[in-house]
């Protein structure tokens, strides 16, 4: 793989998603992490910060996405409903 890695977390919190104004600064959405490398997209897993990962990836139409699940709870998985690519 060659490009620079760029990782962003669109989601971190645990079992049940917080957003709101008490969590702006830390974000309140249930786990979802961005990774690149060059023009590889992977997201790990599917908590509620997919959806605006999502918002972003259809903007930029990029031709392949891998999805990892690191387990099947609920807060990893509870935005992949909404996940529209």
């Amino acid at each position: 793989m060659s490009g620079n890695l760029y990782i962003r977390f669109w989601g971190v919190r645990g079992s049940i998603a917080t957003p709101g104004k008490d969590t702006v600064q830390y974000g309140g959405n249930a786990s979802c992490v961005e990774v690149r490398c060059g023009n590889k997209v992977i997201i790990l897993d599917a908590g509620t910060g997919i959806r605006e990962l999502d918002n972003k990836l259809l903007k930029e139409k990029p031709r392949h996405i891998n999805i990892l699940f690191s387990h099947f709870h609920y807060d990893h998985i509870e935005g992949f409903p909404f996940y529209k690519i």
